[in-house]
Formats: structure tokens, C-alpha cells, sequence
């Protein structure tokens, strides 16, 4: 990955961690809000980050491995996984084959009763060649803007969020039809499945009155 990658939320830079490779993220303060209230706002997000790091890993999820928390400095050390953001793995010649792994993914994500909150494809990483002998490996990171729940409602949001990364940046691949046919193969996609339709319908009518 680069040397560092600036967010609206975080700033992530590659290091070397006990000779391993890692990542240090930094989330941003804001400098709007009293001090006070910032620190406590950010060690609690951080926190917050870091519990949902831990319940995906523990559901065997693939997340990079937490190394080290500390609240006072807002950052977290984290693995550095190998490969590259799918944002770009999907422009390869046979791209499309990730969009199976990638539902199959948010829907275990969702299993663990966790909602990614910025599920786009800058936050999944994509390892090896989907179409080869070996499958390539897929996985998340980012759970900052996370939260655990098991709300319907929630995981459509999710949903919409990819969908609309994968239209923006990918309409060639024709995304939608394999991201939610995987998706659906979950025995609890249905709440989140019909919400979605429920949301979009909303975002049309709204389109609509203007």
C-alpha cells in the first residue's frame, strides 16, 4: 500500500512493527468541537474501533490482526494485509469474478452482527486472482465508522453504500445482480433485502418531488 493514505476520518500510514508489516491509524480531531470533548469523542470511537475488530476476528472474519490500542495518541496498529484495495483489483480483466466473495463477505460481516458503516470498495482488500486454480482471498477493513447491531435497516444502508461505490466507480461490471445474489444465499438476508428495496423506493420518490 502507500506510504500513507489521508481520509476524511483517519490518516493510515504503512510501518514496520516489531518487524512485521503494519499499518498506524490516526484519527483526525475536529477542531470545531471544545478540546475536552474531542478527546473523549475520539478515545471512545477508537475504542469503539477496536471491540468491533476483535468480534470480526473472533467470528473469523477476514480483518487485519489488532496490535496495539492507545486511546491518548487516536490511533490503532494493525497488520498490514498483502494485496490491493478492490477498488482497483476490479479493473483487472476478470474483476467481476470478486463480486460473489465480496456479497458473501458483507453477509458474514452482517452474520456477526456487525454493520461496516463504509462498506465501499477502498475497504476490502483483494489478495491472488479470482479466477484462477486458487481463489484469491478477500478482505475488510476500516470498522471505523462501525457499529455492532443487528438492525435490518442498518445492514440495507450497508448494502446501498456498496452498490452505489460499485455503480459510481464500476457501471461496467453490471454489479448489482451477483453482489445481491450472493448476499441473498445468507438464511437472514431477506429483513435487509426488502429494506433495501424499501430505501431505494424512498430515494426514487424523493428523486422524483425534487
Amino acid at each position: 500500500m502507500a506510504l500513507e493514505v489521508r481520509g476524511a476520518e483517519a490518516v493510515v500510514t504503512a510501518v514496520e512493527w516489531h518487524g512485521r508489516p503494519a499499518v498506524v491509524k490516526h484519527r483526525n480531531r475536529r477542531s470545531y468541537r471544545h478540546p475536552d470533548l474531542e478527546t473523549r469523542l475520539v478515545a471512545e470511537r477508537l475504542r469503539a474501533e477496536a471491540r468491533l475488530l476483535e468480534r470480526a476476528a473472533g467470528a473469523g472474519l477476514p480483518v487485519p490482526a489488532l496490535y496495539a490500542v492507545d486511546p491518548a495518541a487516536a490511533t490503532l496498529v494493525m497488520a498490514r494485509l498483502p494485496g490491493e484495495a478492490l477498488e482497483r483489483a476490479l479493473r483487472a480483466p476478470n474483476g467481476v469474478a470478486w463480486l460473489p466473495q465480496l456479497g458473501e463477505l458483507l453477509a458474514r460481516i452482517h452474520t456477526a452482527g456487525i454493520v461496516h458503516g463504509d462498506p465501499t470498495t477502498s475497504n476490502f482488500v483483494a489478495d491472488g486472482s479470482p479466477g484462477g486454480d486458487v481463489n484469491g482471498t478477500l478482505s475488510v477493513i476500516d470498522f471505523g465508522l462501525g457499529a455492532a447491531s443487528d438492525d435490518d435497516e442498518q445492514r440495507a444502508t450497508d448494502l446501498r453504500v456498496l452498490l452505489e461505490s460499485l455503480e459510481a466507480h464500476h457501471p461496467e461490471l453490471k454489479a448489482r445482480e451477483p453482489l445481491l445474489a450472493a448476499y441473498g444465499e445468507w438464511d437472514g438476508a431477506s429483513g435487509a433485502l426488502e429494506r433495501l428495496a424499501a430505501l431505494e423506493q424512498r430515494g426514487r420518490y424523493n428523486l422524483v418531488r425534487g
